[in-house]
């Protein structure tokens, strides 16, 4: 195991679903790049993708180019589409339930220590880069813009390969131009949210909410609470936007995290049902099987 899969869980995500191995290149503990950009194979998913890996939880900040064909990855109980020309950026803490590709797709990623993102760019830029990812972003680019990006890419590759004294300076340098093109498509989101209705913005400003607290956190008026609003408005709002209850969000992050959890093999039921803040394992086995059909220790046992 490489230094960087260490230290930052790369085992949390499995990169057995890219074809060629031999991409991968990893400089010591600061940046992972596999790509099959240039393959002139179609892309086999189902030989390389481990089923019993999901649901995972990703414990560094992704970032997968979409340059050809589709990907479709089922993130934070929502379906995220990649077509050609997109950029899919995920944070620590993202959990995956699924993963499908097109035999054409070509993609590249990039994987880095959360502890870099200060590093890549002025501090004012830096946080207005983090401050927007609480969860999954997908951004679609111009044919000129995936060519640069690609292009930068690329480069990066290349330099790690020449192994330059100055490799880790000359990265950062181009990790942070590939950090500027997000800005500006960060930029263009934030003023198209200026103009959406209020209703709109409470919808998010609840699922943000709940992305932060539900581990600790499964009464609807702890999130009235956190929106200054009412239970009886919140429902309303979230129902609108969503055609489900703010309840079943809520639960739904819970049993998606548990079974994340489960899946790792690493913890007890107990150590489980404390972390998800249930007063007692009993309690959080009858809550999960009322959802899954099943107790939690059935679905740890679980091979398919």
């Amino acid at each position: 195991m490489s230094t960087m899969e260490k230290d930052i869980n790369l085992t949390e995500f499995q990169f057995d679903m890219l074809p060629s191995d031999e991409r991968r290149l990893v400089l010591d503990n600061f940046v992972l790049l596999d790509d099959n950009l240039d393959s002139t194979q179609d892309l086999e998913l189902g030989s390389h993708v481990n089923r019993q890996l999901f649901p995972l939880k990703l414990m560094f900040p992704l970032v997968i180019i979409c340059k050809q064909g589709e990907m479709v990855a089922q993130l934070n109980l929502e379906d995220i589409r990649l077509e050609q020309n997109d950029v899919l950026i995920m944070v620590p803490g993202t959990i995956g339930e699924d993963v499908s590709v097109t035999k054409d797709c070509r993609v590249a990623i990039m994987a880095i220590p959360e502890s870099a993102f200060p590093m890549l760019m002025k501090m004012e830029h830096s946080l207005k880069f983090r401050e927007h990812f609480s969860h999954p972003l997908k951004f679609h680019y111009s044919d000129a813009e995936m060519e640069h990006i690609v292009m930068i890419y690329k480069l990066m590759r290349s330099i790690i390969n020449m192994g330059s004294p100055y490799c880790k300076e000359i990265l950062m340098n181009y990790m942070e131009a590939v950090a500027y093109f997000t800005i500006t498509k960060l930029e263009a989101i934030s003023n198209e949210n200026v103009k959406k209705q209020r209703g709109d913005i409470l919808f998010h400003q609840f699922m943000n909410e709940v992305r932060r607290y539900y581990t600790t956190e499964r009464q609807l008026s702890f999130y009235a609470d956190k929106l200054c609003i009412t239970t009886k408005y919140l429902s309303r709002v979230v129902k609108q936007h969503s055609g489900r209850q703010p309840s079943e969000w809520v639960r739904d992050y819970v049993i998606l995290e548990a079974k994340a959890l489960l899946r790792q093999n690493e913890l007890s039921v107990q150590q489980i049902s404390d972390i998800l803040n249930f007063p007692n394992p009993s309690f959080f086995g009858k809550y999960f099987k009322a959802v899954v059909g099943c107790s939690p220790r059935q679905y740890q046992l679980q091979k398919d």
